[in-house]
C-alpha cells in the first residue's frame, strides 16, 4: 500500500492511518443543525438561546426571503447577548450599531447596496474584523467573495404562513 509516496509494510500502520483519515474527514465535514419554528416567539427564543454559543469576533450571515424571520432572529439574538436596545431592521440605514460594556453588535442589511464597493466604502471590512463585536448580516450574497473568518451561515425558509425552517450551516 502506498500512502503519500511511502510504502506501508507493517500491518499495524494501516489501522492508525485509517483512524487518522476518519478523524480528518469527520473534523472537516460541515454538520448542519435545523430548527422548525412555528411562531415569531419560537424564532426569537431560538435566537436568544443560540446567542449563548456564539463567540465575539463571529460574523453571522442570515440568508432567506423577505419575511422569513431574519430580523426576528436578530432581535432574539441581541437579547440573548444582553443588549437592551430595541433592535430595528437596518434596511434603510444599512447598519445599526449597538454597544454594551465595550462589546458591540453590528446588524447589517445589504439588500439595498448595489455593489461590494459600497460595502467597502462604509467600512465594511473594519466591522467584520472587530473581535469585540458580533456582526449579523442580512442579505449577505453581495459580499460572498470576501473571505470572512469565524463565519456562521444561517438559512431561513418559509414552510407555511407561521412555520419557518432555520438551518445553521
Amino acid at each position: 500500500m502506498v500512502l503519500h509516496g511511502r510504502l506501508v509494510w507493517e500491518s499495524r500502520t494501516l489501522p492508525v492511518f485509517i483512524f487518522s483519515l476518519y478523524l480528518y474527514i469527520t473534523s472537516n465535514m460541515q454538520s448542519t443543525k435545523s430548527f422548525k419554528s412555528t411562531s415569531s416567539e419560537e424564532t426569537f427564543n431560538f435566537a436568544k438561546n443560540f446567542a449563548h454559543s456564539v463567540a465575539y469576533g463571529s460574523v453571522i450571515l442570515l440568508r432567506g426571503d423577505l419575511g422569513s424571520g431574519k430580523t426576528t432572529f436578530s432581535k432574539g439574538f441581541s437579547e440573548g447577548l444582553g443588549f437592551d436596545d430595541i433592535i430595528l431592521s437596518p434596511t434603510y440605514p444599512i447598519l445599526n450599531e449597538y454597544s454594551l460594556n465595550d462589546q458591540y453588535l453590528y446588524h447589517f442589511d445589504l439588500y439595498r447596496l448595489k455593489s461590494i464597493g459600497e460595502f467597502l466604502e462604509i467600512g465594511g471590512l473594519e466591522y467584520l474584523s472587530n473581535h469585540k463585536a458580533i456582526t449579523l448580516i442580512e442579505w449577505p450574497e453581495l459580499i460572498e467573495s470576501i473571505d470572512i473568518n469565524n463565519k456562521i451561515e444561517i438559512q431561513f425558509e418559509h414552510i407555511s404562513d407561521n412555520e419557518r425552517l432555520i438551518t445553521i450551516l
